[in-house]
């Protein structure tokens, strides 16, 4: 953060200084009139979380809104996740993935207008008038870039091939829960959680069939591996019928 223009916020905005609270009330405020369709969920961790479900291949995709805020450190933080293991809700985790992404909003904007990352987060200077604007800022970033993304992610799940094939492997598997969570914990747990090292049969099935869907991008199919085990998490995480 250039401190020269931290000192010429100061000076430019008189407005009060944030009370405990405001913060919230600007975000719910905010969020509520341009996302109408995303309700307010929880705030843990100094995170603002809103919730949309919607309904993709007859399943239900989680998509969530993450805004991280500091008061003391002024800043925002903005990510957005589409899931489909609500178990994932509060992984701090980014994923790349087509199955549970989850991408920071700056890098998802940097990658969509082809520039240079300029900074990682959204910085305000701890009075109302400043801090509004940087809100409605980054609301307007989730307009142009949240709300593509939210879609680009519902249409995945509806068409990929590879979706398809570990969609249907996953409604034909039949076998404990219990046990194959307990297999997978243990493989992962002993070799330093390197997906690479699993040699369960049923995941290693999972990924032979993956591994052989055709006219798949290279960047994708680089992610079968770790596809194949969400896709089981994904099953263990279903109530069993």
């Amino acid at each position: 953060m250039n401190w020269k223009l931290k000192i010429n916020w100061k000076r430019e905005d008189n407005s009060p200084e944030l009370k405990p609270g405001q913060v919230k009330e600007i975000l719910i405020s905010i969020c509520k009139k341009e996302f109408p369709e995303f309700n307010f969920l929880e705030y843990k961790n100094s995170c603002y979380t809103f919730e949309n479900i919607r309904i993709a291949n007859n399943r239900n995709v989680y998509r969530y809104i993450h805004i991280i805020h500091s008061l003391q450190n002024q800043y925002f933080n903005c990510s957005v996740a589409s899931i489909i293991n609500k178990d994932l809700l509060n992984s701090s985790s980014y994923n790349l993935g087509i199955l549970n992404s989850h991408q920071n909003l700056l890098t998802l904007k940097n990658k969509t207008l082809k520039s240079s990352p300029l900074r990682n987060n959204y910085i305000h200077n701890g009075r109302l008038k400043t801090t509004t604007k940087i809100v409605e800022e980054v609301v307007r970033d989730l307009t142009k870039f949240g709300k593509p993304f939210f879609e680009n992610q519902a249409e995945i799940i509806e068409n990929s091939p590879l979706l398809k094939v570990g969609f249907h492997f996953i409604s034909n598997l039949h076998i404990d829960k219990s046990e194959l969570r307990n297999q997978l914990n243990n493989e992962l747990k002993s070799n330093q959680y390197l997906i690479s090292s699993i040699k369960n049969q049923t995941y290693l099935q999972l990924k032979s069939e993956l591994q052989h869907v055709n006219e798949v991008p290279k960047d994708i199919r680089r992610t079968i591996p770790s596809l194949s085990l969400e896709l089981l998490q994904y099953y263990i995480q279903q109530k069993i019928d």
